[in-house]
């Protein structure tokens, strides 16, 4: 009995000998072939270090799911590995995959806001793209209380009590990880604004107002309406020189995209039911600017309001074609109307 139990033990001896010298060589000592190719290894949500190891041994970069994950154990590691998206050569050594695998990047989803859309649009785009964020957490974080949840707190000192960040998030094209939450979102979508002016030479006084007088929150007000109503940098800022006029002369801006901002339409000519509608953002009912942004503008439409061009045009048309047609005159604008809209 007893040479039994010494030979069992003498088995198990050379077996973990073995073992073990094979986990740490697999461990530390074998490295990839000079011409091996790297391959791109994803690890999901969620996956346990018995998936991750079959994954590994299927896709041809190790041989021996077992002791990889008596390495992970042994190592304390299997709490830090990380989703995402990798890159790994056949042939590494548990070490280094590992090291790989504890440092992975994040699945990033790239998303893109088209200048012009309303802070609700952007919902709609966010909610599409990212499972974690819904309506309620986006009208959240970019409504009137959005001030109090983001960092750049001397752009919102200007926005009046109540207003929500219309106007404040940039568009452009973003890359966040797919677990980011919509505070994540609409602040670096408030800082991108503050970069982007800064690159194109806007300096933001302290105080908020610019040498024409108008406060950040009235130049956004108006680069909104300005976004909306004309596509190219040099119309927008024939269009915003009207609107400059227009003010100065104590006419209404009659901005058809204020009124569409009203009624959720997109229409290139308003109804003349919608024209009468009461609200403080209807510039046919009321003069000078709304009380905030429509829409998100972009940097053209910013700049335009900042350099707008001089003319002696009162009134302006955009074709369906996306033409801009001007006129001195309101006669010449009805002309413009019944040629080109109807």
């Amino acid at each position: 009995m007893a040479k039994f139990i010494g030979l069992v033990f003498g088995v198990v001896l050379v077996l973990a000998v073995i073992l073990g010298g094979s986990l740490f060589w697999d461990s530390y000592v074998i490295s990839p072939a000079s011409d091996a190719e790297s391959v791109e290894f994803v690890v999901e949500p969620g996956a346990s270090v018995g998936e991750i190891a079959a994954s590994l041994e299927e896709a041809g970069i190790m041989d021996g799911s077992f002791l990889f994950k008596v390495y992970v154990r042994l190592s304390g590691q299997q709490s830090f590995l990380q989703a995402g998206s990798i890159s790994l050569t056949p042939g590494m050594n548990y070490s280094s995959i590992v090291d790989e695998l504890t440092h992975a990047n994040a699945f990033e989803i790239a998303v893109t806001f088209p200048e012009g859309l309303t802070v609700q649009q952007m919902g709609e785009v966010i909610a599409e793209a990212f499972e974690g964020v819904g309506d309620g957490d986006w009208a959240e974080v970019t409504g009137e209380n959005g001030k109090q949840l983001l960092s750049s707190t001397e752009l919102f000192a200007g926005i009046p009590q109540g207003h929500s960040l219309e106007g404040y998030l940039f568009p452009d094209t973003y890359r966040f990880r797919d677990d980011a939450t919509a505070t994540t979102i609409a602040d670096t979508m408030v800082l991108t604004l503050k970069r982007r002016m800064a690159e194109n030479d806007i300096v933001i006084p302290e105080t908020l107002v610019f040498d024409n007088g108008m406060t950040l929150h009235e130049i956004l007000t108006l680069a909104s309406i300005v976004e909306r109503e004309v596509r190219s940098g040099e119309d927008m800022a024939i269009v915003a020189g009207i609107f400059f006029t227009r003010m100065q002369i104590g006419m209404a801006l009659q901005a058809d995209s204020t009124v569409n901002y009203i009624t959720g339409k997109d229409t290139p000519s308003i109804s003349l039911e919608d024209s009468q509608i009461q609200s403080a953002y209807n510039t046919y009912q009321n003069l000078g600017l709304p009380p905030g942004p429509i829409s998100n503008p972009g940097m053209n439409a910013i700049m335009a309001v900042l350099n707008p061009t001089d003319s002696d045009y009162l009134y302006f048309l955009t074709s369906e074609e996306g033409e801009v047609i001007y006129a001195t005159t309101f006669d010449q604008h009805i002309a413009n109307k019944y040629k080109y809209l109807y």
